[in-house]
Protein backbone atom coordinates (compact mmCIF):
# COMPACT_ATOMS: atom_id res chain seq x y z
CA UNK A 1 0.00 0.00 0.00
CA UNK A 2 2.62 2.82 -1.17
CA UNK A 3 0.45 4.92 -2.56
CA UNK A 4 -3.20 6.37 -1.33
CA UNK A 5 -6.51 5.60 -3.55
CA UNK A 6 -8.80 8.55 -4.07
CA UNK A 7 -12.22 7.75 -4.65
CA UNK A 8 -13.75 10.95 -6.45
CA UNK A 9 -13.85 11.87 -9.93
CA UNK A 10 -10.67 13.80 -9.82
CA UNK A 11 -9.01 10.50 -10.26
CA UNK A 12 -9.24 9.54 -14.03
CA UNK A 13 -9.26 5.66 -12.69
CA UNK A 14 -12.81 6.39 -10.97
CA UNK A 15 -14.32 8.29 -13.65
CA UNK A 16 -13.69 5.74 -16.57
CA UNK A 17 -14.88 3.18 -14.03
CA UNK A 18 -18.57 5.03 -13.54
CA UNK A 19 -18.51 5.52 -17.53
CA UNK A 20 -18.15 1.75 -18.23
CA UNK A 21 -20.05 0.58 -14.96
CA UNK A 22 -23.24 2.81 -15.22
CA UNK A 23 -24.49 1.92 -18.73
CA UNK A 24 -23.19 -1.34 -18.05
CA UNK A 25 -25.53 -1.53 -15.22
CA UNK A 26 -28.70 -0.03 -17.00
CA UNK A 27 -27.97 -2.35 -20.46
CA UNK A 28 -28.24 -5.64 -18.38
CA UNK A 29 -30.83 -4.37 -16.00
CA UNK A 30 -32.77 -3.72 -19.56
CA UNK A 31 -32.02 -7.28 -20.51
CA UNK A 32 -32.94 -8.80 -17.22
CA UNK A 33 -36.20 -7.15 -16.99
CA UNK A 34 -37.59 -7.39 -20.63
CA UNK A 35 -35.31 -9.99 -22.16
CA UNK A 36 -36.47 -13.31 -22.80
CA UNK A 37 -35.34 -16.51 -20.36
CA UNK A 38 -32.92 -17.70 -23.09
CA UNK A 39 -30.96 -14.45 -22.95
CA UNK A 40 -30.11 -14.46 -19.39
CA UNK A 41 -26.35 -14.67 -19.75
CA UNK A 42 -26.43 -11.28 -21.72
CA UNK A 43 -26.00 -9.05 -18.55
CA UNK A 44 -23.25 -11.20 -17.09
CA UNK A 45 -21.22 -11.18 -20.70
CA UNK A 46 -21.74 -7.19 -20.82
CA UNK A 47 -20.43 -7.02 -17.38
CA UNK A 48 -17.31 -9.48 -17.76
CA UNK A 49 -16.66 -7.49 -20.67
CA UNK A 50 -16.62 -3.92 -19.56
CA UNK A 51 -14.84 -5.05 -16.41
CA UNK A 52 -12.09 -6.40 -19.32
CA UNK A 53 -11.88 -3.36 -21.28
CA UNK A 54 -11.27 -1.37 -17.40
CA UNK A 55 -8.58 -3.58 -16.16
CA UNK A 56 -6.73 -3.84 -19.60
CA UNK A 57 -6.83 0.24 -19.93
CA UNK A 58 -5.70 0.22 -15.97
CA UNK A 59 -3.08 -1.66 -16.82
CA UNK A 60 -1.66 0.27 -19.61
CA UNK A 61 -2.76 3.47 -17.91
CA UNK A 62 -0.40 2.70 -14.34
CA UNK A 63 2.63 1.31 -16.70
CA UNK A 64 2.24 5.04 -18.30
CA UNK A 65 2.08 6.74 -15.56
CA UNK A 66 5.19 4.53 -14.04
CA UNK A 67 6.95 5.10 -17.27
CA UNK A 68 6.43 9.16 -16.55
CA UNK A 69 7.19 8.94 -13.25
CA UNK A 70 10.51 7.49 -13.54
CA UNK A 71 11.52 9.62 -16.95
CA UNK A 72 10.71 12.88 -15.01
CA UNK A 73 12.74 11.82 -11.38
Amino acid sequence: MSERFELNFKNKEVRIWFYLVIPTFIVGSIFILYGEQKYQSIPMLLLVIACTIFYTWRFYYRKKQKKEGKSSS
